[in-house]
């Protein structure tokens, strides 16, 4: 069984801040995220999905937002991307657009958490984070459980070959 949870996770990381990727082309727009955030999260940025893909693995991030509309990748293929390779990563859309289309393909593409509008809100954002973190506790809680499940079915099936061996 695929274990979705790599060793990078432990539980020890769910007592401090949520890890959160912000990828944006727009600098100016990730020194105002991490001004307003600073406190509540710890942030990592990017400007290129190639530096963010990486950051996502080096840092054990937990959450992922990113801006739809890159040069070079579009969000919704970067979230993609990600849910493919770190399918317990949490994913949020930026977008300036309301289209339904891009809406749709995020959410069926990139299976997001959520997709916000830009200019983003500070308030909507943070309730959004939190949601998201709270998944991803609760995705890393249940993963630990299940490994103590099994370690005990393991210790269990050893004690009842040895009674059933003597």
């Amino acid at each position: 069984m695929y274990n979705i949870f790599s060793d990078t996770y432990d539980m020890d990381m769910l007592n401090g801040k949520p890890r959160v990727l912000y990828l944006d082309d727009d600098e100016a727009n990730l020194v105002t995220f991490r001004a307003n955030f600073r406190d509540q999260y710890e942030i990592f940025t990017a400007t290129t999905p190639v530096d963010a893909y990486n950051m996502i693995d080096e840092h054990a991030i937990q959450v992922v937002i990113t801006d739809h509309q890159m040069p070079s990748m579009s969000g919704v293929d970067f979230l993609a991307s990600v849910s493919r390779d770190f399918p317990e990563v949490k994913r949020i859309l930026l977008t300036g657009y309301s289209d339904m289309v891009p809406l749709m393909e995020a959410i069926n593409k990139g299976r997001v958490s959520a997709v916000l509008s830009k200019p983003f809100n500070t308030v909507e954002i943070s309730k959004v984070v939190h949601e998201a973190w709270a998944q991803f506790k609760d995705m890393l809680e249940k993963d630990v459980l299940i490994k103590q499940l099994r370690r005990q079915n393991q210790q269990f099936e050893f004690m009842l070959r040895q009674r059933m061996l003597s």
